[in-house]
């Protein structure tokens, strides 16, 4: 049976979605390099990336919370200002040479991050259940178009004449900014179209989400994002340290496009497998990413292993999107901001932890921990998602003689 069509605003979102990651792989591109150029002392160079973390991981809820109060429109619209004024900060750092406007710069990138995040869940509000995988993995493919832009951009932006390196790619997230406000204010006024044309049909009140697949959906999401960066960074430092820089970015790039390009047919395998074995598929990819490069060092299986990293990446935070976007309007805010809190701190801990995981473990114990983290973790989801469907039929079977 085929999909009915998405409604127009949701592409809208879809091109949002683009724009946030293309602000978001610029400022992974420049934020260490230009911290060492700014930073008072070499050790301080990645702390304008980490306050874009810590803004994140502060105020998730907090916008969460805001949405439930003002709608998700304002808080999007905020989060451009913050985009806007990241960019400003960004190039006057540059210009004026000021490491403090280095950090507000990626503070407030961090800020708009934090709204931006919460797109993919904009796309399924009042949406038809048959809808919401297909609309989480729309919003989420814009990684794809982030994939192949946002390293050009970075390249042709570098060093423009009569500016300080690095400087008009700050310059970047404020126009980014000046023309995501205006996409978004399309998507608001589509959407108030398409829900006062539906206001007559009356919709069946939607039921809440058991606590156990919420815990599940929030678990799969924030691991999948820790093992993903842990395994990324990792296999990072180690081309770097075997091949060459243009090697590893090509294999990076490779990674990030596997990571997103699944998007466009991830719907139609949780329309007929379902969400929670997508789930689970994910994470067999990424304990498959963890044994290949067991198999040699050499680079076509650390490729190999970071494709495969990619993909199950995103089955199984698709997966965990979806099932956190069929929430009803009691639960949603308070849960959707929970699960992007998490996230933030499991990002977080995969940024900060490879280094060390590497130095200490070595490769193959490094990539035997992930296996075992993920294994782990799919245990504990099949007994959340078990005992949830249990407790489903429970009240159903009871009353039932023969």
């Amino acid at each position: 049976m085929a999909l009915k069509q998405l409604p127009r605003y949701v592409y809208y979102l879809l091109v949002a979605q683009a724009f946030n990651l293309i602000a978001a792989v610029l400022s992974v591109t420049v934020s260490a390099i230009v911290g060492l150029k700014l930073a008072p002392t070499q050790a301080w160079a990645t702390v304008p990336y980490g306050l874009q973390f810590l803004a994140m991981l502060l105020t998730t809820f907090i916008f969460s919370a805001l949405m439930k109060q003002w709608g998700r429109y304002l808080v999007f619209q905020l989060g451009c200002i913050c985009l806007f004024l990241a960019g400003v900060s960004g190039y006057l750092a540059l210009q004026t040479e000021q490491f403090y406007l280095l950090c507000l710069s990626h503070f407030s990138l961090g800020l708009f991050i934090s709204t931006a995040n919460f797109y993919r869940f904009a796309a399924s509000d009042r949406l038809a259940a048959d809808l919401i995988p297909k609309a989480t993995a729309m919003v989420i493919s814009g990684g794809v178009v982030a994939a192949v832009i946002a390293p050009m951009l970075a390249i042709q932006f570098q060093q423009v004449q009569g500016l300080p390196d690095f400087s008009a790619i700050y310059l970047i997230f404020s126009i980014l900014a000046v023309l995501l406000s205006p996409i978004l204010y399309q998507w608001h006024q589509q959407f108030k179209l398409q829900q006062e044309q539906q206001a007559e049909t009356k919709s069946v009140p939607q039921a809440p989400l058991s606590t156990r697949l919420v815990a599940a959906a929030v678990i799969s999401g924030a691991f999948a994002y820790y093992v993903m960066n842990v395994m990324m960074i990792m296999s990072s430092l180690h081309l770097k340290e075997h091949h060459s820089f243009h090697y590893a970015s090509i294999s990076i790039q490779l990674h990030v496009l596997a990571m997103f390009l699944p998007s466009f047919f991830v719907s139609r395998l949780m329309q007929r497998w379902g969400t929670q074995r997508t789930v689970y598929a994910g994470f067999a990819l990424l304990m498959l990413a963890a044994l290949i490069p067991l198999l040699g060092q050499q680079g076509f299986y650390i490729n190999a292993a970071l494709i495969v990293l990619g993909v199950g990446w995103n089955f199984a935070y698709s997966g965990a999107s979806t099932l956190l976007a069929g929430l009803n309007e009691q639960q949603k805010h308070r849960v959707q901001g929970i699960n992007e809190t998490m996230i933030a701190l499991f990002a977080t801990l995969g940024a900060f932890l490879p280094a060390p995981i590497l130095t200490q473990l070595g490769w193959t114990n490094a990539n035997l921990l992930a296996l075992l983290m993920s294994a782990v973790v799919v245990a504990v989801l099949v007994i959340l998602i078990r005992s949830a469907r249990f407790a489903a039929k429970a009240p159903s079977s009871s009353p039932k003689t023969r």
